[in-house]
């Protein structure tokens, strides 16, 4: 089709197009309020026609005008729900993008109904989303009733209900909870981060892995849901319900002190997949059990076996005999020091690996 050419005012950029729908979508807007809005924000005709002969039209001014398209009009698919939208009397780089904009929501919106106002207005989860506009980080900010400099951490964790329960009751009692999702099978807290060098509880309920992020300004949340999120991969099932708890427990990590290791978080299953040792792991772990892995971490970590001993409460020679198991299928000793750092490298991927459907 071919358009009228430019409209009499200075149409808004991709950008801000872009930024519109993901508020529409974020407010929760119905077809017809879709449409409506679309048409006044872009002084525009704009419709959406069904297969049926169904549908709903705008005009510039948001009036209702014929669901069919004007010959001047650019019109697309709408993926999914079949039928076009369409919109009249814009340029046709600018008319393109707020088309794929616009039949992307429409598909949305038809597909998911009120389910989508229900999840997906949740500020929390428009915080966590990577793919959230800046007018929706604003306005998500806003009704969480923070700024863009508060300081936040975000928390995750999983396990059983009540574990989790009494869990996130701990966490309230030491730290103000902003909000509150479930993402990906975890419980997602938004924390204000109050100056607390990190999130003290007397212990986390048995089976439950947890961790949390550095402190970051509200604006990046985002970042922040990341951190935790590669520190929970590096986590494992509490032990028992109250501390102290041993290091190679990886109970409640502290993402500010992944450090390097967060790059390890990064690489595809794929790429982890081809690093011989993790293999050697592998095979360990199908003839052993998960008991040689905690073994030979806490080996990898102290460099002793007395001190591998007391994390895995086990004797020393216990220790000596599994690490010697290793080395026999590794082909290396690990008493050479670059050897266990290494080592202790490839159980950080070999753990990462096992984890592959949990990948941010």
């Amino acid at each position: 089709m071919n358009s009228q050419g430019p409209a009499s005012t200075k149409q808004p950029d991709e950008s801000t197009i872009t930024a519109f729908f993901d508020t529409q979508l974020f407010e929760g807007a119905d077809l017809d309020r879709l449409i409506e809005r679309a048409a006044l924000f872009m002084r525009a005709a704009v419709g959406r026609a069904r297969d049926d002969g169904g549908g709903v039209a705008r005009n510039g001014c948001g009036a209702l005008t014929p669901v069919g398209s004007p010959l001047t009009a650019f019109s697309v698919p709408v993926v999914g729900s079949g039928g076009r939208v369409w919109v009249d009397g814009l340029p046709e780089p600018t008319a393109r993008h707020f088309l794929n904009r616009l039949s992307a929501a429409v598909s949305i919106i038809e597909r998911w109904g009120a389910a989508l106002t229900h999840t997906e207005s949740e500020p929390i989860s428009v915080l966590i989303n990577g793919t959230s506009s800046e007018a929706a980080h604003e306005s998500a900010l806003t009704r969480l009733g923070i700024t863009r400099h508060t300081e936040i951490r975000v928390l995750l964790c999983s396990g059983p209900g009540a574990g989790v329960e009494h869990f996130a009751e701990a966490v309230a009692d030491a730290q103000k909870i902003v909000a509150r999702t479930d993402h990906q099978r975890k419980a997602v807290l938004l924390l204000m981060a109050d100056g607390a060098d990190g999130v003290t509880v007397p212990g986390v309920p048995v089976d439950v892995r947890a961790a949390y992020s550095r402190i970051v300004p509200a604006a990046r949340t985002r970042e922040a849901y990341v951190n935790a999120h590669d520190a929970y991969l590096f986590t494992r099932p509490s032990p028992h319900d109250r501390g102290p708890y041993q290091p190679i427990h990886g109970v409640l990590i502290d993402g500010a002190r992944l450090t390097g290791l967060a790059a390890l978080c990064r690489l595809s299953h794929d790429e982890i997949d081809a690093v011989p040792e993790v293999g050697v792991l592998a095979g360990l772990f199908e003839q052993y059990g998960e008991q040689i892995l905690f073994v030979l971490e806490a080996y990898a970590i102290t460099g002793s076996l007395r001190k591998a001993a007391a994390q895995v409460y086990l004797h020393h020679n216990s220790v000596a005999y599994w690490v010697q198991k290793a080395e026999a299928e590794l082909g290396y000793s690990l008493a050479e020091p670059n050897r266990r750092a290494q080592f202790f490298l490839t159980v950080c991927l070999y753990r990462l690996w096992r984890q592959q459907d949990e990948r941010v």
